[in-house]
């Protein structure tokens, strides 16, 4: 008669072998992966406020509603600033970075993030120029149907994108008074 470990065991050991593996898979990537946010996120500040040649971050309070805000300088004078907000739509968190200039025009706005998941086809539209070079050259508050025209089938995510502009805006215009 053959005598082993009984399957419980056999496969509580499997367990603890692929979670301990899985553990150290992270920890040895988790550096990689925060410099790629990081560098995905300086990428997204230049795109949206491409006059700036260097960006300060601005201390934001725990209430603001933002991830991050920069003032974006050119010749060490502040040309604009750099708000990222990451807000809910249809497939789940959208990071929406918006460039506005000291008049108070939206220059750009990136959408996406590490985490964007929104539908192909529909949803995923939000990151493509035909939705966010909409926002180019026009003033806070932003409204879809008035200045912004939704993507076809992704109300959600269109308004998303929206609110999170306007709350960027919002902050930005307190910071210019």
């Amino acid at each position: 008669m053959k005598k082993g470990l009984p399957a419980w065991a056999t496969l509580a050991l499997i367990s603890l072998v692929a979670g301990l593996l899985l553990g150290f898979t992270n920890e040895l990537t988790a550096p990689t992966i925060e410099e790629q946010n990081r560098i995905q996120a300086e990428a997204a500040r230049r795109s949206v406020l491409p006059q700036a040649e260097e960006f300060e971050e601005i201390q934001l309070e725990a209430d603001s509603g933002l991830d991050s805000c920069y003032a974006g300088k050119a010749a060490g004078q502040i040309v604009g600033y750099v708000a990222q907000v990451t807000t809910r739509g249809y497939g789940g968190e959208i990071e929406v970075t918006t460039g506005v200039d000291l008049s108070g025009t939206i220059v750009g706005i990136s959408v996406g993030g590490a985490n964007f998941s929104e539908t192909m086809g529909l949803g995923s539209k939000a990151r493509e120029p035909e939705f966010t070079d909409q926002f180019t050259g026009i003033t806070a508050p932003v409204a879809l149907g008035d200045n912004v025209d939704a993507i076809t089938s992704a109300t959600i995510t269109s308004a998303a994108v929206v609110s999170a502009v306007n709350i960027a805006c919002d902050y930005i215009d307190t910071l210019q008074g």
